[in-house]
């Protein structure tokens, strides 16, 4: 399952359809993707579910007896700018102007294709749960706050066993942050007792930096072959930065 698929589970989802032979169909096909799915046979009975649920999003036919799905879309703007997907036959085009106006999120024809549908709420997915504060992009993926700080977590111990290992002394803290094509991390109190030592004379404080300096960039190989194995893309080191005063080394990767 892809990362953008996950993302369904996190959705409740309002189906609205009078065809019954459709709503079987479709039925079980969203129950395995969606993490809640609610069905209405009609726009009235579409708009009552969707006043008790609250769902995040909504896909509806258009004609359907009792209320359309016009007329429902027209009673759910009044309360929600909740996203919308309409169905319909390619005959309705000029329905689908008329539901554009009412500021429905996209449209995707009868009879539906499997894959052009999931990729449609995958797409309205991501918009939902980024105006949630929930989703972030980063590189070119769609990921919640919640990967997100598994990811960094993975990345914190490993730079702690790295730098343990090159030079027998772990970090009293280690921070990583992932932003949209990069990644920092922050090495705290990392400086090793004949380190401190040699930052008492000021006139060390260039070689000391230097030596870490070139722990990292020689072992940029090392350090990106152990970014891909847990963020599965590519990444290069771009900046270095060792603050001798604050016992701070910070790290910079860009992914490619």
């Amino acid at each position: 399952m892809s990362i953008d698929s996950s993302l369904l589970k996190n959705l409740k989802v309002l189906y609205v359809e009078d065809e019954l032979e459709v709503i079987q169909q479709m039925s079980f096909f969203l129950k395995k993707r969606v993490g809640k799915l609610i069905v209405a046979e009609n726009g009235m009975n579409g708009f009552e579910l969707f006043k008790n649920h609250l769902p995040d999003l909504v896909l509806t036919d258009l004609r359907m007896p009792v209320m359309d799905g016009m007329a429902m879309i027209k009673e759910i703007r009044k309360i929600s700018d909740v996203p919308v997907i309409v169905t319909t036959a390619f005959s309705d085009k000029d329905i689908i102007l008329k539901a554009v106006d009412l500021g429905i999120d996209n449209y995707i024809l009868k009879p539906l294709d499997a894959r052009e549908l999931v990729n449609i709420l995958e797409k309205t997915a991501v918009k939902v749960l980024r105006s949630r504060g929930t989703l972030l992009k980063v590189r070119s993926t769609a990921m919640s706050i919640e990967e997100k700080n598994s990811l960094e977590e993975k990345i914190r111990n490993g730079i702690a066993r790295f730098i343990k290992e090159k030079t027998g002394k772990g970090p009293q803290n280690v921070k990583a942050f992932i932003h949209g094509d990069s990644l920092e991390v922050e090495v705290m109190d990392a400086f090793t007792k004949m380190e401190k030592t040699l930052l008492g004379n000021e006139k060390n404080i260039s070689i000391v930096k230097y030596n870490r300096e070139i722990l990292y960039k020689d072992s940029e190989s090392e350090l990106t072959n152990f970014l891909k194995d847990i963020l599965q893309w590519e990444s290069r080191l771009k900046t270095v930065e060792i603050d001798t005063s604050k016992d701070i080394n910070r790290i910079k990767f860009d992914f490619i």
